[in-house]
């Protein structure tokens, strides 16, 4: 039995203070790093063993899968009597929404069944498309299509510089139509659904607790609104100081439109247990309110700013004091992470880390459509459960690398059983197939996806161990269950189109939880490491350079650099480049640097120059070249020659390569040290063969 005095004996006076309220509404303003998650399951435990409410009368809703599994796990490790299926409305609100429509929301009224599937963003339009085409409809920015929808969502038909409106609206309402018909939901559908019919019924929790309150849009309000009944009490928590996704439909007024609607009692947790003095007095320039916050720790070390010449010298730099860091002061890699504005910066770093061996994970979320083998595998068990689902179908059957390849036509034809196809017999007779109940890797065998995976490609072998993957991955989360396999097969395939998936590629072994973490500020939010690297501190990057709305992204901009330096736990760098690869950055350290009061800071660009970065540029050339190019590795050294004669090359074989940057080209010259291609629109370039990143065709 818990003993809620030992729950409330670990708390703070601000903690303890927001967990004992009594108010109808509460709304807790949580500092970085001041144990918000605490509280929040500290007020759950609070209110289930003191005033005796069953957790299945409490809807906790966050904003990722994780965050929720952390809470559930967190309170079973308070009350080892608590267990996960009491928990049933602890989830995302995703999550909570689709639950509710499965399994007492009437979505027969609106056209459903409850075996419905969810349709994912690429779906949608593959859907809409479909439409246009049906219905001959005339729809301007087609390639902006998925963002008119969602404008229109918003209130608004026109886009752009358009004068006159198109077919959109007409298309949203055969969407809506065709959804149905198909029996799938969108990711907004389940929310919007759950909204308009809680309205009509008399259900409502006791409680309703919401993490991370400031990300919440609102679709999400309406939610919270629908759910709650002038009996049910709310308790938000969250931060206003990180609403970093306003362009998802955060806002940063949400915490007083809260406060004033419900009469919520505010409080304060303004003490920051995570991270040195240092870090914190750095992170304040960034706060609009910075007297909120206050910290428990010593000074620590300074920050550090490094000055590089370009992004490849500062991931060498880094990695080998990454490892130096690993091997000589004994930290884990899984205490270190390297934070960057942009995915596409931590190519470099990848590469880096792989040749000198260091472990590491991109913090990314990995979806269906990332794989097509699995993609595709997806959309042949969706059609499978879900007959309705003629979309998904017609994609299997028409898909050119994988299925029977057949053109739109004969798909049609074959769904109204007018073309024999044993891949489709094979879907149309699953659901009798499972009925005496299945294994996962059982599926591999009764569709032969042997005969379907490109057998005769080089990539067989790779397709065949993603679907393996997969299949063990249905298999784990079906033992977890005693539902029948239809149905939580289904359950697994609505999960991955909401959250994504988290499977090893191919001959992978287990993935090390020791392992350095690379990834965007956007994506570090929730997280802390002991070392923090945050890398490509230029103006035109950090900040990113806005056009639109100026004065509010520059506000969020700040918000998300101060995210970023608030992982830190005891060591915090910041590097910019003297001479960055891409013109819309500019060179040097970005103004957020000068924002750090002089006397935090162990500014190493001042007195160290780029002398050290060309002393390691000269030998990781020399290195190389003993080793022989590493094409896939390392960036390019553009020289620039003059154009060499025509003659030289009028007898010369043509060879073509193609460049991540400058597209398609063709080789011009090259000698032991120097290739020069010449491309389409940029003209000659020539690279040093020690850092060649060239494809040859």
């Amino acid at each position: 039995m818990i003993h809620i005095e030992n729950v409330l004996q670990k708390l703070n006076t601000h903690q303890r203070s927001a967990v004992l309220d009594e108010s109808r509404a509460a709304l807790v303003n949580a500092n970085v790093g001041s144990g918000k998650t605490t509280v929040l399951i500290s007020k759950a435990l609070y209110q289930h063993v003191v005033r005796q409410v069953s957790f299945d009368d409490m809807v906790v809703l966050t904003f990722t899968n994780k965050a929720a599994g952390e809470i559930k796990e967190r309170m079973i490790g308070a009350d080892p009597q608590a267990s996960d299926e009491e928990m049933f409305w602890f989830g995302t609100f995703h999550s909570v929404a689709l639950k509710m429509l499965q399994a007492f929301l009437p979505v027969e009224t609106l056209g459903y069944t409850r075996e419905f599937t969810i349709a994912a963003p690429d779906e949608l339009i593959e859907m809409a498309e479909s439409l246009i085409s049906e219905h001959g409809l005339r729809i301007k920015y087609r390639n902006k299509l998925a963002k008119r929808l969602e404008a229109l969502h918003s209130g608004h038909s026109l886009y752009g510089v358009m004068k006159r409106v198109d077919d959109l609206e007409l298309l949203c309402d055969l969407l809506e139509k065709e959804k149905i018909s198909q029996n799938k939901m969108d990711f907004d559908d389940l929310i919007h659904n759950a909204v308009r019919l809680l309205r009509s019924e008399s259900w409502s929790p006791e409680w309703v607790i919401i993490d991370e309150f400031q990300d919440c849009d609102s679709l999400q309000m309406e939610l919270i609104r629908a759910m709650s009944s002038e009996n049910t009490k709310l308790f938000a928590v969250g931060d206003p100081n990180q609403t970093i996704y306003s362009w998802r439909g955060g806002n940063r007024n949400i915490f007083s439109e809260f406060k004033r609607e419900y009469q919520a009692t505010e409080f304060s947790l303004p003490l920051n247990y995570r991270s040195s003095s240092t870090i914190l007095e750095a992170a304040r320039g960034f706060m609009e309110n910075s007297s909120e916050l206050e910290g428990v720790r010593e000074p620590g070390s300074g920050i550090l700013v490094r000055k590089h010449y370009n992004p490849f010298q500062e991931a060498d730099y880094l990695t080998d004091k990454i490892k130096r860091i690993h091997e000589e002061d004994g930290v884990a890699y899984k205490n270190i992470a390297v934070f960057y504005r942009m995915l596409r910066q931590s190519k470099t770093l990848e590469d880096l880390c792989r040749r000198k061996e260091i472990p590491f994970t991109v913090s990314a979320r990995k979806t269906l459509k990332d794989i097509p083998v699995l993609q595709w595998l997806a959309r042949l068990l969706v059609a499978s459960v879900n007959k309705k689902d003629r979309n998904s179908l017609i994609s299997v059957l028409t898909d050119t690398h994988f299925g029977e390849e057949l053109t739109l036509t004969q798909a049609r034809k074959t769904i109204d059983s007018k073309i024999e196809s044993a891949l489709c017999e094979k879907i149309r007779g699953f659901s009798k197939w499972t009925a005496d109940g299945k294994m996962a890797a059982e599926i591999y065998d009764y569709f032969e996806l042997d005969n379907y995976l490109s057998p005769t490609s080089v990539s067989f072998q790779e397709n065949k161990d993603w679907v393996i993957a997969f299949l063990s991955e249905l298999d784990e989360e079906l033992s977890k269950t005693n539902a029948e396999f239809l149905i939580a097969l289904k359950d697994f395939l609505n999960s991955s189109a909401l959250y994504g998936l988290d499977i090893l590629a191919p001959n992978e072994s287990a993935v090390s939880e020791d392992t350095v973490k690379l990834m965007t500020l956007h994506a570090c939010k929730g997280l802390e490491f002991q070392y923090v690297f945050i890398i490509g501190v230029n103006d035109g990057l950090i900040p990113l350079r806005v056009t639109s709305k100026r004065e509010q992204n520059l506000e969020e901009e700040k918000r998300l650099f101060f995210v970023g330096i608030t992982r830190a736990k005891d060591r915090l760098e910041l590097s910019y480049y003297s001479s960055p690869d891409d013109s819309r950055i500019l060179p040097g350290k970005s103004s957020y640097i000068s924002v750090i009061p002089r006397h935090l800071l162990d500014d190493e660009s001042e007195t160290d120059p780029v002398k050290a970065d060309l002393q390691a540029f000269r030998r990781i050339v020399m290195e190389n070249r003993s080793h022989g190019p590493k094409p896939d590795i390392f960036p390019l050294i553009d020289t620039n020659p003059p154009k060499p004669a025509l003659a030289e090359h009028s007898k010369t074989i043509v060879r073509k390569v193609v460049h991540a940057k400058y597209g398609e080209g063709v080789i011009e010259s090259e000698d032991e040290e120097i290739i020069t291609i010449a491309f389409a629109h940029y003209g000659l370039k020539s690279f040093s063969k020690d850092f060649c990143s060239l494809e040859f065709l």
